[in-house]
């Protein structure tokens, strides 16, 4: 008897199960998607860096389930709580009827496994399919084939299934075990009265609102101003302020918006006068006064959510987009001889044998590794080298060129360019020379067309996103700099790579022509380009260089970094897709959580207002004019923290764009378009379930 209740119950309140349902179908689906992901290395072709990453990835998304979890627990819990308050006068009637407490604990408890079982059962049908989405997702990030004997079939992992079950089963019975508690711990008589029980309205001056509305724009503004000048690249004072200010901000911008749209609307008599404006309006500022701790808190979700979806794909666009410019060569050898500090200057490193071995082969780059590998047995280099070039960067170590001196030269201030991107004290950082027949033989070997220079003229080549419009309008300034008492002209600017590099390094260095460079520069670094025939040819030259690396023979070439063309493709591919899925992960499951709540909330206010719905239609409200209270009540309560929301990433995504370009361009308009999107799909799906469903409540009244 108490089974049949439970499903009669559970058939005649579908709607008030709706958002329950959705939550946990797509909490199930989304955990067990990506949960699945390592079934996925048994029909992907991946190499041996591509599994490294992935083995990662898995990594990274089981310490993030974790969390994720606890996300879909209080969701969980959240939701019962609505359905709970909602029947607490239908329970008040079974004890009435007779029934024992035991039982009607029995019914909720039933009535949740009857619910859970549905949704986990359509969330894990929902959850194969998604699966299937993201091994073709993964192909395609990773740029790894699929396996021809894995056609179309699903992917299926029966660890993630055993992982989301037990994971849904707790949250089920914990639950179950809070309704149980929640119904056995109520008397009879708020049972029967729950419905009237009314919120205290927290503020009820509406002068005071209208002035804190003004303070929390003020502090937010202030906070805004804050975060975009000082940015994101190290931990400060004023980031710590900025965080601060956002919070209390948008907690007051909430806690007095009740007040300011009363006055806002009052303001206009005729619209505040019009249909049921003046009674939707009331409903709202209710609303929003007793839940507004709630309403920032669900600001402040998707606020990180958005920023961290865009921040996340920019950075693998960033990476993926810079690939082809920075793997001109098939492989880069790098040996840094010194480093410059801003307290010290330039200060050359101590490689023992190692530098002296360099030394004595002048610094010749191919010389010293083609001596190296011979000495060691690892291969013939001149087989696998079509074509060498070698690039140093030099400074003088006396009286080099500086940033200052460039700014100071072109009266142009680096931070207007770059932003954040750049730290306190970049001025004394020294801008690097390159020798024109150098950079010439580097641009020739890539296939690129070479730079002339006339007498009295430099270049200078920069491949970051960091300092390219500095340079740029120095060029167009016609800046000339002093090099070693020569006085040269900015002639040119270029972007071009000079090395096969994971991510774009150089900020700015100068090209001058050889008889331009003091006698007494010091090499920085040394950069040994090369390109090979074949791919075939391209791997053994990396694990020729790997052997190089790894000796402890003095006389050898000392090696720093060493990356092919396919190291630079698998690394960018496999770290980009890594950031790529925990920021969709993270963010679905935020927004699904941030939505959900506003879902529960709207609901739990329909149920108690559908008196006062019924009573409008009694003194001859019609139903559109009262479904569009309805629907303008709904409306705000979902738009008004997605707007601040927006408004909070808006800035954030500003400086998010400076600490990108390290990585590469970022387009962060298609970025933020296309996240926007794919949330609005799920927002949208929560916000016209808790239109219909709060609409049948307030028809449902008499």
């Amino acid at each position: 008897m108490l089974a049949k209740i439970a499903f009669g119950n559970v058939r005649k309140s579908v709607s008030d199960f709706g958002v329950y349902f959705l939550t946990v179908m797509l909490g199930v689906a989304v955990f067990y998607a990506f949960n699945s992901m390592t079934a996925q290395q048994g029909v992907l072709a991946f190499s041996e860096t591509q599994e490294k990453m992935f083995d990662l990835l898995g990594m990274v998304i089981g310490g993030v389930s974790a969390f994720v979890a606890l996300v879909l627990v209080f969701l969980v819990v959240y939701a019962n709580r609505f359905l709970i308050r909602r029947r607490k006068k239908e329970f008040g009637l079974y004890l009435m009827m007779g029934m024992r407490v035991s039982d009607v604990v029995k019914i909720v408890a039933l009535e949740s496994l009857i619910v859970g079982a549905a949704s986990l059962a359509a969330g894990l049908v929902l959850g194969f399919a998604l699966s299937q989405l993201l091994l073709y997702v993964t192909s395609a990030l990773f740029q790894a084939d699929v396996a021809e004997a894995a056609g179309f079939s699903f992917v299926f992992s029966a660890d993630a299934l055993a992982q989301t079950a037990a994971v849904f089963v707790a949250v089920f019975a914990i639950a179950a075990v809070l309704n149980a508690r929640t119904v056995a711990k109520a008397k009879l008589i708020e049972l029967l009265h729950a419905d009237r029980v009314g919120e205290d309205m927290r503020l009820r001056s509406l002068p005071l609102s209208i002035m804190l509305f003004a303070a929390s724009l003020a502090i937010i503004g202030v906070s805004y101003k804050l975060l975009v000048d000082n940015g994101l690249t190290e931990p400060s004072p004023q980031f710590a302020a900025a965080t601060v200010l956002v919070f209390v901000g948008t907690v007051l911008f909430f806690y007095a918006l009740s007040g300011f749209l009363l006055r806002l609307v009052q303001a206009v008599r005729p619209l505040y006068l019009r249909g049921l404006n003046m009674f939707t309006l009331r409903q709202l500022g209710s609303k929003v006064n007793t839940t507004f701790a709630s309403l920032s808190i669900v600001c402040l979700v998707l606020f990180l959510a958005i920023t961290s979806v865009c921040g996340g794909i920019g950075i693998r666009n960033a990476l993926v987009g810079s690939i082809e410019a920075s793997t001109a060569y098939s492989a880069t050898v790098s040996t840094n001889f010194g480093a410059y500090t801003s307290e010290t200057g330039y200060v050359p490193v101590d490689l023992g044998e190692f530098g002296a071995f360099a030394e004595e082969q002048g610094y010749d780059a191919a010389a010293g590794l083609r001596a190296s590998v011979r000495a060691l047995g690892a291969g013939d280099f001149d087989a696998l080298v079509e074509g060498a070039a070698q690039v140093d960067l030099l400074v003088d170590p006396d009286d080099g060129l500086t940033m200052g001196d460039v700014e100071d030269a072109s009266g142009l201030v680096l931070t207007d360019f770059a932003g954040s991107s750049v730290n306190d004290g970049y001025g004394v950082y020294p801008v690097y020379m390159m020798r024109l027949s150098q950079v010439n033989a580097a641009l020739e070997l890539a296939g690129k067309p070479s730079i002339s220079l006339e007498e009295g003229e430099c270049a200078v080549f920069s491949d970051s996103d960091i300092t390219r419009g500095f340079y740029e309008r120095a060029v167009e300034l016609g800046t000339t700099l002093d090099v070693n008492g020569h006085a040269l002209k900015l002639a040119s600017f270029h972007g071009d790579t000079l090395q096969t590099t994971p991510v774009p390094m150089n900020t700015g260095a100068i090209v001058v022509s050889d008889d331009v460079v003091p006698e007494n520069a010091a090499i920085v670094q040394t950069m040994l380009n090369v390109q090979c025939a074949t791919d075939a040819d391209e791997a053994a030259f990396g694990e020729m260089m790997e052997v190089v690396a790894d000796t402890s023979e003095p006389d050898t070439w000392p090696i720093t970094m060493s990356f092919t063309r396919a190291d630079v493709l698998e690394q960018s591919i496999g770290l980009s897709t890594v950031v790529a899925y925990l920021a969709i992960y993270l963010g679905f499951v935020l927004v699904v959580a941030c939505a959900a709540i506003l879902a529960i909330q709207q609901l739990s206010e329909a149920s108690d207002s559908a008196p006062r719905y019924g009573l409008l239609r009694k003194l001859g409200a019609p139903e559109g004019m009262v479904s569009g209270s309805i629907f303008m009540q709904v409306l705000v309560y979902f738009l008004f923290p997605l707007a601040l929301a927006v408004a909070h990433s808006c800035c954030a995504l500003t400086v998010v764009t400076d600490v990108v370009a390290v990585f590469g361009h970022l387009d962060i308009a298609e970025t933020a378009l296309m996240c926007a999107a794919c949330f609005l799909v799920v927002y949208g799906a929560y916000f016209a379930v808790t239109f219909f469903g709060a609409r049948k409540l307030a028809f449902a009244s008499e």
